[in-house]
């Protein structure tokens, strides 16, 4: 009687050590993230970038290479995953883009989300967003004259966190120079921490001149935090000490003055 009230006892007992077993083995399994670019057009070389209480993995990938999904296997849990293409110029340090000094922002397009990675797949899509403002200055002069200036733009802001679209501090300084034959000169700014970018224009034959562009652009009720930037256009009147600001998109602008030097 005793050995057949054993038997029982031994498979309960063996049926829970396997369970446990069982349990351990998934809790070590891998989730494996599945990363599709949404817009078919997108090519070229991407930064992957993921973060779990600190650096999970930073990879370059090419987004045509990727269809119809990048996989990666990652440890289960939350994280942040960032996804950026265009940068050029900048330099990237942990989560942080910085612009150097003397250059412009890059063209970047990024994305960034919160992934629950607790189960064996997470599917994420994956949409770039343009990080960057092209402000194009026209001061209605030919292009000869146009030429002949020089253009400086200064800010406070330098760069930029790739897990969450914040600004970073940082000096930012760039001089445009305009294309041959044109009369517009242009340059891109990131993601603005305060209002202190300023362009200073000096003239070969007038009075230099500073225009706050920060403080207008503020005015005109810009929001820096929104997930995709708009273009910025400027017409400045030397001779009128007048500058015209106006949003991509927006019906209406404002006018200002010019601050001279």
């Amino acid at each position: 009687m005793d050995r057949y009230l054993l038997l029982p006892a031994c498979l309960a007992l063996l049926t829970a050590l396997s369970a446990c077993t069982i349990k351990e083995a998934r809790e070590s399994c891998p989730c494996y993230l599945q990363v599709t670019f949404t817009d078919p057009e997108a090519s070229g070389p991407a930064e992957m970038l993921g973060w779990q209480d600190g650096p999970l993995f930073h990879e370059r990938v090419r987004i045509e290479d990727c269809r119809p999904a990048w996989t990666k296997a990652v440890d289960k849990g939350f994280l942040t995953l960032s996804a950026c293409k265009g940068i050029d110029q900048a330099a990237t340090a942990g989560r942080t883009l910085y612009i150097p000094v003397g250059s412009q922002a890059d063209s970047l397009y990024a994305y960034f989300g919160e992934v629950d990675a607790t189960g064996d797949r997470a599917d994420v899509l994956v949409s770039l967003r343009k990080q960057f403002a092209t402000v194009l200055v026209d001061i209605r002069k030919t292009p000869d004259v146009v030429r002949s200036c020089r253009f400086t733009v200064d800010g406070n802001t330098g760069g930029f966190d790739l897990l969450d679209f914040s600004p970073v501090a940082g000096l930012f300084r760039f001089e445009p120079v305009p294309r041959d034959g044109e009369s517009i000169v242009s340059f891109r700014v990131p993601r603005q921490a305060d209002n202190s970018l300023q362009l200073t224009i000096l003239p070969e034959d007038s009075v230099p001149a500073r225009f706050p562009l920060g403080e207008y652009i503020l005015q005109l009720g810009y929001n820096w935090k929104t997930e995709e930037l708009q273009d910025i256009y400027v017409s400045i009147d030397l001779a009128r000490g007048r500058a015209a600001v106006r949003i991509a998109d927006w019906e209406t602008g404002a006018e200002f003055p010019l601050i001279e030097i």
